[in-house]
């Protein structure tokens, strides 16, 4: 397991508000340049702890900060220079596992958003872990949901998903744009589309289902049996759960436009070997999403306008339990798999198994187009607070919903 440190390395930040960023768009791309880095030790100091009931009915009980301190639920991991975030392990739980669910202090409107993501919740039946961005300002789902990874139970592949209100279909097409070349991109992706409307009920699709876009079991480019006369062995791309983890994670990369949403994974290594990309992009300070590759999934279209969808969106990191979705598919194979009939009496009664469920997220950046970091901002922003123990005083900043 990973220890974080907590009682002398926990920074409790008393964070002020400050001015939504908002990308300015322009004819010709400028280069993206560093506006705010939430990374390592910047982290706490730009989340609070969502401590009210859950929203997705999950079998989980979000912790404040003074809780998820003593339960040592998050803290620093300094070899690694990244942040923990995890649940209880070591008791059972008839009232819902312990877990935290952190949302970002600042919300933003268009640009790049890179997440070194070294670890994340295993593909254990019952989880339903999440990174994702939400609307700050409206009544979910009018400001738009992006989730960027997630996934429930023993899940193997990520599913990018959006969430809105009516009036909004994305187009299954790899052939570029007018309005896509204008914001220099490519309309290519490499996942499947599963899902395209993104409206939360869509009269043919599911409630909630979105429109969604599943990661490809493949890099691409690589040779598939399936589809190459090739013998060579198809590289495969872990892009969730206990295999993610094996393979050493890796960054997710989003990219907000106008038109136009798009997600990258960048895995940290390919064939035991670093990839070179993803060490450039951990240091760089002007990333090109024109080099990342094809994207796993790209949500353009005629039929949304992403631009009136989508506004002010924060960052989310959580684990839940069981809920609206990984209960609702306890039966496909977790019910066999664990000989428990019922999620809630799996979760409340194992915490061994969720010994690898948390998050290590070590570089989490924002970019926009032309738009430097406001260091005098920054500073006022908030203040590190040392030495925070069991019963000390201070708070990141606590939010019930």
């Amino acid at each position: 397991m990973r220890t974080p440190t907590l009682s002398t390395a926990l920074a409790a930040v008393f964070a002020v508000s400050g001015t939504l960023s908002t990308a300015h768009d322009a004819p010709a791309p400028a280069p993206y340049t560093l506006t705010d880095d939430l990374s390592y030790e910047n982290f706490f100091a730009n989340f609070e702890l969502f401590s009210g009931p859950d929203p997705t009915k999950g079998f989980v009980s979000y912790q404040n900060l003074t809780a998820a301190i003593d339960q040592q639920l998050i803290g620093y991991l300094d070899d690694t220079q990244s942040v923990y975030m995890g649940v209880d392990f070591a008791n059972k739980t008839p009232g819902g596992r312990p877990s935290v669910r952190l949302e970002s202090t600042k919300s933003w409107n268009h640009g790049l958003l890179l997440a070194d993501i070294k670890h994340m919740p295993d593909s254990t039946c019952g989880t339903w872990p999440a990174f994702w961005l939400l609307g700050a300002k409206d009544e979910w789902p009018q400001g738009g949901e992006i989730d960027v990874l997630e996934g429930v139970n023993d899940y193997e592949n990520n599913a990018v998903t959006l969430h809105t209100g009516a009036d909004c279909v994305v187009d299954n097409s790899t052939m570029g744009s007018a309005q896509a070349s204008a914001d220099g991109v490519d309309a290519g992706f490499s996942g499947f589309l599963v899902t395209d409307d993104c409206d939360v009920n869509a009269a043919d699709q599911s409630k909630n289902k979105g429109c969604s876009i599943a990661a490809p079991a493949h890099a691409p480019g690589s040779s598939n049996s399936s589809t190459s006369s090739s013998s060579s062995t198809p590289s495969s791309l872990a892009t969730y759960g206990t295999a993610f983890n094996a393979a050493g994670g890796g960054i997710y990369a989003l990219e907000w436009l106008p038109t136009s949403i798009i997600v990258w994974f960048i895995p940290s290594s390919s064939s035991s070997t670093t990839n070179p990309l993803y060490t450039s992009l951990l240091t760089t300070s002007s990333p090109d999403p024109s080099t990342f590759g094809v994207p796993i999934a790209r949500f353009q279209g005629h039929g949304c306008d992403m631009a009136a969808k989508f506004r002010d969106l924060k960052i989310v990191f959580d684990t839940t339990f069981c809920g609206e979705w990984a209960g609702q598919e306890w039966d496909k194979s977790c019910k066999a798999k664990t000989g428990v009939s019922t999620c809630e009496a799996y979760v409340r009664e194992n915490p061994e198994v969720f010994e690898s469920a948390f998050w290590e997220v070590g570089a989490l950046k924002w970019f926009q187009r032309g738009r430097g970091r406001d260091r005098d901002r920054e500073r006022e922003r908030g203040r590190r607070v040392r030495g925070l123990r069991r019963g000390g005083g201070g708070r990141i900043g606590e939010g019930s919903g």
